[in-house]
């Protein structure tokens, strides 16, 4: 995120999880996704989220999508970078975040980090969100430092979506 209060959000959008036939690999990506209670997140229903709640399209056969919620140590984008780095050492994955995701963005209306890996046929999506961005931002000065957004976003409130996707013909 690199601290740009205002950046663009383009392109975000909440993304649809949707599988065609199931393969071995799909379910070892599975199998792969982190136990984020080790970060003190706790696993909810994804209907249930305040971030995303009914806006995700289910996912199909051997594809999966996790939420979690918590208040963790880091800033959501550092936790962002913590769970894919935990996808990058446990699978032979590579990183993809710059040509899928958009750049993080800090608003008083959304705070969100994207992250993705691409594993063979399989795409990982690791999508952090601030349930309070508005609360976060209010702390903030006019003109804040890297510091002091550090300080406010950390023990934040935040939404995990961790999920398995067939790859998108563009990331190929």
């Amino acid at each position: 995120m690199k601290r740009a209060l205002v950046v663009s959000l383009g392109g975000f959008g909440l993304f649809a999880l949707a599988g065609c036939s199931g393969s071995g690999q799909a379910q070892d990506a599975a199998d792969n996704l982190p136990n984020l209670e080790v970060q003190g997140l706790a696993r909810i229903d994804c209907a249930d989220s305040t971030v995303w709640g009914g806006d995700l399209e289910p996912t199909r056969g051997p594809y999966v999508q996790e939420c979690w919620r918590g208040a963790p140590e880091l800033p959501f984008d550092e936790e962002a970078d913590d769970i894919m780095y935990s996808i990058l050492a446990a699978t032979d994955a590579v990183d993809v975040t710059d040509a899928v995701c958009p750049q993080d963005a800090l608003y008083a209306s959304a705070a969100v980090a994207c992250r993705a890996a691409n594993e063979g046929d399989v795409l990982y999506r690791v999508v952090v969100a601030l349930t309070d961005p508005a609360t976060v931002v209010g702390t903030l000065p006019d003109e804040p430092t890297d510091e002091q957004i550090d300080d406010a976003l950390a023990g934040a409130q935040v939404e995990v979506l961790v999920a398995t996707q067939e790859v998108p013909e563009a990331t190929t």
